[in-house]
Order: C-alpha cells, then sequence, then structure tokens
C-alpha cells in the first residue's frame, strides 16, 4: 500500500529538508524492509529556494495560490497512494509514523485520523519557569483533547483513506480552519477516526516570534470564533496577517507574552 506524504509549503527553504528526511526515514523504521511512500511537495507561492529544495529531494512539486485548502487538495489530486497525510513543512514525523498508520488500516472499520503532538523549541530561545510550566500543561491538554474529540490541527499530520478524502470533496474553500472543519466532517462519517499517540514534532517558531502567552490567546479566539460560525471573510478580516508568517532570528527573549 503506497502512502502519500503531502507536504504544504510557503518560504520553508529551512525546514523543507529536514521533514522530508523525517518522512524518508519513517518509510523505513527497520532493517526488514521499508514502507512505499511518495512525497508530494504542494508550494503556496515560495520566493524563496523552497521549490529548489523540493525538486531536488520530493518525488513530486507542484504550485498554486490562494490559500492553503487549495494546496492540499492539489496535493491529493495529483497523488497515487491510497492513503494521504498532510503534512506541514515544519512538522517531523516520527519513525514509526507509518507502520502505525498501516497497522491502524489493518481495521476496515477504520477510516483516517492524526497524531499526538510535541513541540520543538529554538535551543537559543530562553524560558522562563512560567513559560515551561504553561507548555508543559498546553501539550498535555492539546494531545489529551485530539484523543477525546478527534478534531485535529493541520500540524497534528492529519492522515486519511485517499476514497474517503475524495467522498468528502477534499478540504473545504475555507481561508482559515479548514483543518478543523475536514477533521469534524471525517468524525461525522461511518467509521473511526483514530489519535496515534506516537507524537510528530512540530515547531514552536509562532510562539518563539510572538509570544507564548499572545498566540494561545490568537488560537483560542480563532478557533472559538470559527466554531460559533463566524464567516470566512470576518475571520480574514480580523485576523488578515495570520497566515503571513516569517520565523524571526533567535533573539534570546524570554517568552512570557
Amino acid at each position: 500500500m503506497i502512502i502519500s506524504i503531502i507536504i504544504i509549503t510557503l518560504n520553508e527553504s529551512q525546514n523543507l529538508k529536514p521533514c522530508i528526511s523525517a518522512s524518508r526515514i519513517a518509510s523505513q523504521p527497520d532493517s526488514n524492509g521499508y514502507v512505499p511512500i511518495e512525497i508530494i511537495v504542494s508550494d503556496g507561492g515560495s520566493i524563496d529556494d523552497t521549490i529548489q529544495i523540493a525538486e531536488k529531494y520530493a518525488d513530486k512539486v507542484v504550485q498554486t495560490t490562494g490559500g492553503r485548502y487549495k494546496q492540499l487538495n492539489l496535493g491529493a489530486s495529483v497523488s497515487s497512494g491510497k492513503v494521504l497525510i498532510f503534512l506541514h513543512a515544519d512538522t517531523l514525523l516520527p519513525k514509526d509514523a507509518l507502520l502505525q498508520i498501516l497497522h491502524k488500516f489493518e481495521d476496515p472499520e477504520v477510516i483516517g485520523g492524526g497524531f499526538t503532538k510535541i513541540w520543538g523549541w529554538n535551543p537559543l530561545i530562553k524560558r522562563s519557569r512560567l513559560v515551561n510550566y504553561l507548555m508543559y500543561f498546553w501539550e498535555g491538554f492539546g494531545n489529551w483533547t485530539v484523543q477525546l474529540i478527534k478534531s485535529f490541527p493541520g500540524d497534528n499530520a492529519i492522515f486519511v483513506r485517499k476514497h474517503v478524502f475524495e467522498d468528502l470533496n477534499g478540504f473545504k474553500p475555507l481561508w482559515i480552519c479548514e483543518d478543523f472543519d475536514f477533521s469534524r466532517r471525517l468524525s461525522k462519517l461511518k467509521g473511526k477516526v483514530i489519535c496515534i499517540n506516537s507524537p510528530v514534532k512540530t515547531s514552536a517558531r509562532r510562539f518563539e516570534k510572538f509570544g507564548f502567552l499572545k498566540t494561545l490567546f490568537q488560537w483560542f479566539v480563532i478557533y472559538w470564533l470559527w466554531s460559533a460560525g463566524t464567516s470566512q471573510a470576518m475571520l480574514r478580516r480580523w485576523f488578515s496577517t495570520y497566515h503571513e508568517f516569517t520565523a524571526r532570528p533567535v533573539d534570546n527573549t524570554y517568552l512570557w507574552f
């Protein structure tokens, strides 16, 4: 069974190669063989070296503009695998990720799911004891939540059987929260949605750039506004710069706010 790993990128020259490398390692979990995969990079208009890196290390490279949902759907449209994994470029799969997925899919009732998550901090960033405590709590709370309600952010490496993805008509044309919307629709189908407790490692760069508490507050506001039915136009107006993200240089600041 081929697994298609779809990596979405936008100016990810620093993160793409490690992401692809971790995916390749996950396809060779032990000396007994390998899991057949294809790595598809779906780019959203990068102006750095992302495309050159993708063309060197990925199996397929596609490009589009106008939103992450387009990147996700375009990547899926050129895939040949029976299983799709949607991966952010700053997220690393654990070594056993693909074996875990194949094992879970031995149950024909399993239709998709996601992983738990840990955060990868830049070692040069200083964190206060308060931030360390809050980070520990947030990580645990987040993983408990996704295991309970099976609603996965995009950086939790959402995976799904391809025919199920097609039945759902992919990701909806949403400016934000396309990942939660997909998870919600997936969970309403007949079948099991699972959470694999073998965490992916995702970058903490948004915390590092904007501060821990500010980032959490923004995420909560966006999620609950979306859950309450706020229109995409209003969300885009209020959080217009959310996707315009570039990691700042490390400055050794304490992350209180």
